[in-house]
């Protein structure tokens, strides 16, 4: 048995020790850097990631994440060498998982497409009426940057451009030299113009181009890239995780719900959903950002569906937000772990484990909010799956 996982191919029942908690320690300055395109609020840790995809699937595994935030366990499955197929309703983790999933096969070849996608842009930036734009955007701006971030997103966005747009996106707003807005927060857009004076930081208020910030951007995101093998199979989708159809049965599931709206991906993430022209950030928020009610009743819905394509013996793997339930006063996880095996039924309960999450993951440091998450290994019982 290698990894909780037996030799001949067979998922036996696994037991609490065999877990390999592996992870320990920064992955920021070991990862890829394609896992560092642009900011996402609740990104699971890569190295977890990892160790996860290693330990519940083999190479050549179809590994299915159906919330895949902003890409890290669908890009991790394909560097192992497993197929993958991910999906979420977010236009901006959806954005970010194609990025990652459908990158470029070099620098040389993305730094010619900027080149190509500056003369486009420049042909048709005298078009952009900035009137026409919500003043809460244009507060974040110098006005002819945000001519520029208009046309090139427009641009890319045309082109079905997708790692360029998450590398524009991710230099979006912050208040270094290299990034395009006023001086603002990174993850989360709001400005900081108290903290950054414009009579004490005049430069950071100036013009900014689009181009150069890009390029650099995207050399940075090429820095660390391992050996990608572009003949295995990823898929992309962007509907919801109780009624995705999938063509073949998946050997894995491994997944980080968005549990309970202790994380509001919409708001959280309003200035770059803009830009994909996602306007709305309240209405999304109400389905990617569920509160308890309709989050318990979607994961009801999809351990439903999962059953149904997810193999025999097989495993599902959960990463969940500790958090009390309001309706019967117990931790989310072993709330969502009744529900899968004693509600709807056809999961046995492996094994969980339980760590912190360290202050320096957490977007809101030191606020309230998931101070830990728990691992929870479910494996299917049922005998019906998609043949």
């Amino acid at each position: 048995m290698a990894n909780g996982i037996a030799t001949d191919g067979t998922r036996p029942r696994i037991a609490q020790h065999t877990l390999a908690f592996d992870w320990s320690g920064s992955a920021q300055n070991i990862e890829s850097t394609f896992h560092q395109l642009s900011p996402y609020i609740g990104k699971t840790k890569s190295s977890m990631a990892a160790s996860l995809v290693s330990q519940f699937s083999h190479r050549g595994d179809l590994v299915y994440d159906p919330f895949s935030g902003s890409g890290t366990i669908a890009l991790e499955a394909w560097l192992a060498g497993r197929r993958v197929v991910a999906n979420d309703l977010s236009p901006y983790a959806n954005l970010l998982t194609q990025a990652k999933l459908f990158p470029y096969r070099s620098l040389e070849d993305v730094l010619k497409e900027i080149e190509s996608v500056d003369v486009e842009s420049a042909g048709v930036r005298g078009e952009v009426d900035l009137r026409k734009l919500p003043t809460w955007v244009r507060q974040f701006f110098h006005s002819e940057t945000l001519r520029d971030v208009v046309s090139w997103t427009g641009v890319l966005n045309r082109r079905r451009l997708w790692f360029l747009l998450s590398c524009l996106l991710g230099i979006l707003h912050h208040q270094r030299p290299g990034f395009l807005s006023f001086p603002s927060s990174h993850t989360i857009p709001y400005l900081r113009l108290k903290k950054f004076p414009r009579s004490e930081f005049p430069e950071l208020y100036e013009y900014r181009s689009v181009r150069d910030r890009l390029e650099a951007k995207v050399k940075r995101a090429f820095r660390r890239v391992p050996n990608l093998d572009f003949s295995v199979s990823r898929a992309c989708f962007s509907e919801s995780a109780d009624s995705l159809a999938l063509p073949e049965p998946v050997d894995a599931i491994v997944t980080s719900p968005p549990y309970m709206r202790q994380l509001d991906y919409g708001r959280d993430n309003r200035l770059r959903l803009w830009f994909l022209g996602s306007s709305d950030w309240r209405a999304l928020d109400e389905l990617v950002s569920p509160g308890e009610d309709a989050f318990l009743d979607l994961m009801r819905r999809c351990f439903v569906k999962w059953r149904t394509i997810l193999k025999p013996s097989h495993f599902c793997v959960l990463v969940i937000g500790d958090a009390c339930s309001r309706i019967d006063k117990r931790n989310l996880p072993e709330v969502v772990s009744r529900i899968a095996t004693e509600e709807v039924g056809g999961y046995s309960l492996v094994c969980e484990h339980t760590e912190a999450i360290p202050n320096e993951r957490r977007v809101r440091r030191g606020l309230i909010g998931s101070a830990s998450e728990t691992i929870v290994v479910l494996r299917n019982t049922s005998a019906r799956s998609l043949s």
